[in-house]
């Protein structure tokens, strides 16, 4: 693949057709339950899975192709062909200027967190095959331009360790789990518990990411208080979803798992740089203080242990020199987050000239496409 621009998203989102699921599983067996688009009593369409009605405010996020990025749709119909044709996406990635996208879901969850709460196990690894089978015969197979990852059903940890497996050996090049699984499904074990080493010795093995997208846990996020208007609750959304990265950066290191698992790579999409020097400079005043080297064994410094493993994402901030050398340049990938209203599009070419205004080329090409070209395998 040769690069036309020099830039490789690596957190942009797929609108799922409304006749996936249903399509390709069983009516019969399963009758409403299945994921689908319903109308609404005030005659809006939304997604209803588990025969709960979704709790996104569109059947399909897709402000950045809107005049107005307050506006979303309310049905299918209003939904642009480039949120959820190949073809179609092809031709607004070439005119933003971006190389390969790589892929997160939507009505499924922003880390398939819709899916993983479905109470029946079987349904709910059933409808996880179908979305990542979706991508690779629809999405990867109309262009290498696409980066497939799969979403997990994590509902049991044997199933989400089967599912990864599956998933890579048909071309996924990632998988995708909810920030915090139990607190999505009951059923699960706690992120940082040991149930879920199976799972990560497989990802070491298979050698592939596991991706985090900030928003899938509202327990590592600040609430929103009911004083702010629609556009002001929208505005601190997307600041909270950030800031409950850094707190999810902070436990993956602190709770053993990636000292554990030193070849374990997440990545934090959605995440924003600004935070993380803070959030690692307090986590290696914790490890002085607490004395965990002596006290518990964990004798690399976290920030040392962030540097040699985590990648974070930047798209909306300055890249400054700091984070630049706390983080590391090649632990930070770009993103545009299209098609939702806090993309680059479509002015990414100017975004990026504005933030990276005083990054030197070599940075600027790590950041913008070869971490995420060699994190994710990608022939350039």
């Amino acid at each position: 693949m040769t690069l036309r621009f020099g830039v490789i998203s690596v957190d942009d989102h797929v609108v799922e057709p409304p006749d996936l699921w249903t399509r390709s599983m069983s009516r019969a067996k399963w009758g409403d339950r299945l994921p689908h688009l319903a109308v609404q009593p005030d005659r809006t369409e939304r997604w209803v899975i588990d025969g709960q009605v979704s709790t996104l405010a569109s059947p399909a996020p897709v402000g950045a192709l809107s005049d107005d990025r307050g506006a979303e749709p309310q049905t299918w119909s209003q939904v642009p062909g480039s949120a959820y044709e190949p073809k179609a996406r092809l031709a607004a990635m070439d005119a933003d200027g971006i190389d390969c996208s790589v892929l997160y879901p939507s009505a499924a969850g922003v880390s398939g967190e819709a899916i993983s709460a479905i109470k029946d196990l079987e349904l709910q690894i059933e409808c996880a095959r179908v979305y990542n089978d979706w991508i690779i015969d629809v999405w990867t197979a109309t262009s290498p331009r696409f980066v497939p990852q799969a979403i997990l059903p994590t509902g049991s940890v044997e199933a989400a360790t089967a599912e990864a497996r599956r998933a890579v050996s048909r071309g996924h090049k990632g998988v995708i789990m909810p920030a915090q699984p139990s607190q999505v499904n009951p059923a699960s074990p706690h992120l940082y518990k040991s149930e879920w080493d199976a799972l990560w010795v497989t990802l070491q093995e298979l050698d592939v990411p596991v991706c985090f997208h900030a928003g899938s846990a509202p327990s590592v996020m600040f609430e929103i208080s009911p004083a702010y208007d629609t556009a002001g609750a929208r505005a601190f959304d997307n600041v909270r979803q950030a800031a409950g990265s850094a707190a999810l950066i902070n436990g993956m290191v602190l709770s053993g798992i990636l000292y554990r698992f030193p070849r374990l790579q997440p990545v934090f999409a959605g995440s924003a740089i600004d935070y993380v020097p803070f959030g690692l400079e307090a986590l290696d005043h914790q490890w002085e203080r607490q004395r965990l080297a002596e006290n518990e064994g964990f004798a690399e410094r976290p920030s040392a242990i962030f540097r040699r493993q985590c990648y974070v994402t930047t798209w909306k901030e300055k890249v400054g020199l700091r984070n630049r050398k706390y983080i590391g340049v090649d632990r930070i990938l770009w993103q545009s987050e299209f098609p939702r209203a806090s993309s680059t599009y479509p002015e990414t070419a100017r975004m990026i000239d504005h933030n990276f205004a005083e990054v030197p080329q070599p940075d600027r090409d790590a950041i913008l496409w070869r971490n995420a070209a060699r994190l994710y395998k990608l022939t350039i």
